[in-house]
Order: C-alpha cells, then sequence, then structure tokens
C-alpha cells in the first residue's frame, strides 16, 4: 500500500485508498481489516451479482455465495455477470467462477441451495456479515433471529417496484433489529376479508425488476458493507431503512432504532 494521497495505477486499490482517506480513515488499516472479513451473501440475482462484484474487486478477503436458482434468459437485463452461455447454470457457481477472474485473491465458495429454516442457516459457514439480497417469503425474519441470537453483522438489500432499498445494517446488541420497528406493510389482521383479497392480488402480481433501479440498490448497500468492515464512515443504513424513490430521485429513511421491548 501506498503513502497518504499517492496512486499508484499497478496498485490493485489505489483508487479506494484515496476514498479512504478522503473519508478521514487509515487507508492501509481499512484494507486490512477488508482483507480479513467473510461476507456470506444470500441470493446472486440482480442485487447479488453487483454487490458481489463490488466486494470482491474491493478487496474483501472472502464471499461465501448462496443460491438455489439457475440462469435464464430474462435475468441478462440486469444479472450482468452472467451471459446467455451460462443459461441453465446454478447461479451461484457461474458468479463465483467471474469473481475469480476479476480478483483471484478473493476466496470464493458457492452453496447451491437455499436456507429453509435456522438449522440450514447454522450449517452455512460463519462469517463477519450476511447481506440478504433473496426475495423468498419469510427469509429476512429467519435471518434476523439467527443474527440477533448468534451476534453476526446482516443487512438487507433489495427494490420495491421502483425504489432501490438497502438497510437496516443491523449489529447485535448495538442497533435495532428488523423486528424493532415495523417496517414492511402487511395485511390488516383485524380485517380477514381484505387480507385474502390481498393475498390474491399479490399471488398475481410479477413485480417489475430494474437494471438501474437494481444498481442503485447494489451499490449503496456495498458502500455501506465496507464502510462497516473496513471502519470507516458511518454507514448510511444505521438504525435505519433507506429507499432511493428513482421515478422522482426522492430519498427516505425508516426509523430503525432499537426498542427495548423487541420480543426478539
Amino acid at each position: 500500500m501506498l503513502s497518504v494521497s499517492a496512486y499508484d495505477p499497478q496498485d490493485r486499490y489505489s483508487r479506494h485508498a484515496l476514498f479512504y482517506e478522503l473519508s478521514g480513515a487509515d487507508a492501509e488499516r481499512v484494507q486490512r481489516r477488508l482483507a480479513s472479513a467473510h461476507v456470506l451473501l444470500l441470493g446472486c440475482g440482480g442485487i447479488g451479482n453487483l454487490v458481489a462484484v463490488t466486494l470482491a474487486t474491493a478487496g474483501v478477503g472472502a464471499l461465501t455465495l448462496v443460491d438455489a436458482d439457475h440462469v435464464e434468459l430474462s435475468n441478462l437485463t440486469r444479472q450482468f455477470l452472467f451471459t446467455e452461455a451460462d443459461a441453465g447454470s446454478p447461479k451461484s457457481q457461474v458468479l463465483a467462477r467471474e469473481l475469480r477472474r476479476r480478483n483471484p485473491g478473493c476466496r470464493i465458495r458457492s452453496v447451491v441451495g437455499a436456507p429453509a429454516d435456522t438449522e440450514d442457516l447454522r450449517a452455512l459457514p460463519e462469517a463477519d456479515l450476511l447481506l440478504v439480497s433473496a426475495d423468498s417469503p419469510g427469509l429476512t425474519g429467519l435471518v434476523n433471529a439467527h443474527c440477533v441470537d448468534s451476534g453476526r453483522a446482516w443487512l438487507n438489500a433489495c427494490y420495491v417496484n421502483d425504489i432501490a432499498v438497502w438497510g437496516p445494517l443491523v449489529l447485535p446488541g448495538i442497533t435495532g433489529c428488523w423486528d424493532c420497528r415495523p417496517l414492511t406493510a402487511s395485511a390488516p389482521a383485524d380485517e380477514p376479508e381484505l387480507a385474502v383479497l390481498i393475498g390474491r392480488i399479490n399471488a398475481r402480481y410479477q413485480a417489475p425488476s430494474n437494471g438501474p433501479v437494481n444498481m442503485l440498490a447494489s451499490s449503496l448497500a456495498a458502500l455501506d458493507v465496507l464502510r462497516h468492515l473496513g471502519g470507516f464512515g458511518v454507514p448510511a443504513s444505521l438504525n435505519r431503512r433507506m429507499g432511493v424513490w428513482s421515478h422522482d430521485m426522492s430519498i427516505q429513511a425508516q426509523p430503525a432504532d432499537r426498542d427495548p421491548y423487541c420480543s426478539t
């Protein structure tokens, strides 16, 4: 690593070092912390693709990629590390191959499958942070309970139609968790007929997935991961869930601070 404010085109991380210094950090220390970090990524689709390549090329030491899906042609509008030739292949394996090409120094492990319960999560390798970009029903609650119990940090990154969403960054014992505050809408429990109607509509609805919106959520979530693991700056999603409304470029923050009476 070079001295402060120096730039060397032969140094893989030289331009990032300047960014860490811009944030008031010791660039060498940040890079060492990243090199010793392990991130477990649940979901290798539109957001997982871009988060993974951002972390791997930034020098995060190890990534475990978990996904049960296979590459489809409809993925190629936003899952940019896949090609037509990869159609039918497991996403986690293809993504692992492409990351190794971009940074052989990053230790990559792929898992073809999806965690269905706490035991499945416990069976995965230990990591410094879990990032959830999969959209399986109930997964965020499952991961939150597991991470709070095990003391692991975790972060959710997703999209809600045209909104790029990331957070909250959950640091068990320090921040709020996913269950401390209501962060997502749900059918009213006291109106069963309306709940049934909402369920029918949602069952028929296919959410859009747009490359630029995916990129917004991915890049800002990855930056918060780098901030947390590298120990520089303040993650934007600390104690809040962030959203960028791409149609009018407004930003919304949902409070996710700690509730001392949270059951989780």
